[in-house]
């Protein structure tokens, strides 16, 4: 990701307030926040059915999609960890089919019982020169 993305993914975090005891799964760490939440646990296993954590244990949870290979079994895991009302944020760097990525990501979110519905947002610039970076997220159902 290049500064104006990552730029793009500190405001987004801001804007949705992630903070408290935040989970990390895809190991951005710290360097992604504008201001670094409470504690920032880096997720750094294999991509895997099951999360070594404690149900609700984390306020929100987000993730880089490059790494994520289940996305179905990992949205249910996350649903598992994230303590109700915290968000679950996916971001992802543009490639050849954004929309389509999008719409994937917003249906798996709407598909889950445990999600209110997705909201997503291109955080950067269309037409400028640099990363486009993408944002899909929904919050825990109580």
């Amino acid at each position: 990701m290049d500064d104006g993305a990552i730029a793009a993914l500190r405001d987004l975090y801001s804007d949705l307030e992630i903070d408290g005891q935040v989970l990390d799964l895809c190991g951005g760490g710290q360097a992604h926040f504008e201001v670094p939440p409470d504690s920032l646990v880096v997720f750094d296993g294999e991509d895997k059915a099951e999360l070594p954590y404690g149900d609700a244990e984390f306020d929100d949870v987000v993730c880089l999609l490059a790494g994520v290979k289940q996305p179905k079994e990992t949205l249910v895991e996350v649903a598992r960890v994230l303590k109700p009302g915290g968000h679950f944020v996916c971001s992802f760097v543009g490639g050849a089919d954004d929309a389509g990525r999008v719409r994937k990501l917003r249906k798996y979110f709407d598909g889950s019982p445990a999600f209110a519905g997705a909201e997503s947002d291109l955080r950067t610039s269309l037409t400028g020169s640099g990363d486009r970076l993408w944002a899909v997220w929904a919050t825990r159902r109580p």
